[in-house]
């Protein structure tokens, strides 16, 4: 049985001017990001991501978290004021230079693109190209993102010996019912070039702290995010070898699908 772990980077929303800020939200790239593993190889490859961890002497309950390792930064209330601000995360403290904490994220995606077991999908959508006439334009990133990333796991499953597959979310607790209603809206509107489900018609939920392959594609996402919407592919083009190809050997339109096409 093949899993894919997802993950999200970006936002849905769109700004009342519709001018997109490429540092500021709302973004006008929105990620959904898949990462397809064989249960049979899900143990050998969670050793690899611990071993990586152990090497860098990141603690077990310190999450490999893409923003959290650029920023440095987490945000805590303050027991006296009772307002929010930020203090030093792990990494701000023992990677207090951003260049070593942008090292680090580039030796995540090294690791990913090491381990052959793993394939990458990436789905992008350009909220700048959507056509605001539309009724329920807002809800289109989340829906047309699960649609297309549903439609490549099932063409990949249905490529493998092992036609079976499951798909992991992070838990995100606000998150987990909005999650599934979107999830289940894009099974029953499914593409035209979904004929026939091999994967459970269900999704299930993990928190991210206690699963090392959901950190894994949330490194990925957050790459691919960098790449379509700030334009910096320095970690994105760690990942090539890790992305699904179409049998001619390309990458877009297989484990990349950009919409609205530009």
């Amino acid at each position: 049985m093949h899993i894919l772990y997802v993950d999200e980077s970006g936002d849905d929303g769109f700004p009342e001017d519709n001018l997109f800020s490429p540092d500021n939200a709302p973004s006008c790239k929105f990620v959904r990001s898949g990462l397809i593993i064989h249960d049979w190889k899900w143990k050998k490859t969670n050793d690899i991501i611990a071993d990586f961890k152990f090497s860098k002497r990141i603690p077990k309950d310190v999450e490999l978290h893409a923003t959290e390792i650029r920023r440095g930064k987490k945000k805590i209330t303050d027991s006296k004021t009772k307002k929010r601000r930020e203090v030093s995360n792990w990494y701000g403290q023992q990677f207090p230079e951003t260049e070593d904490r942008l090292n680090l994220l580039r030796d995540c995606c090294k690791l990913i693109n090491s381990i052959a077991d793993i394939t990458l999908i990436f789905i992008v959508i350009d909220k700048s190209l959507i056509d605001k006439t539309i009724a329920g334009y807002k809800n289109i990133p989340k829906a047309n993102s699960w649609e297309y990333l549903i439609e490549r796991y099932n063409l990949y499953l249905n490529k493998a010996k092992d036609q079976v597959g499951i798909i992991i979310s992070d838990a995100i607790e606000h998150k987990i019912e909005k999650t599934h209603r979107e999830f289940a809206k894009a099974i029953y509107t499914q593409s035209s070039h979904v004929k026939e489900f091999h994967f459970i018609e269900s999704i299930l939920f993990e928190p991210s702290e206690s699963s090392e392959l959901l950190q894994m594609v949330d490194i990925a996402s957050y790459a691919c995010f960098r790449k379509f919407n700030s334009n910096d592919s320095s970690l994105y083009d760690e990942l090539k070898e890790r992305i699904m190809k179409s049998s001619q050997g390309s990458i877009e339109g297989a484990g990349l699908k950009i919409w609205p096409s530009p």
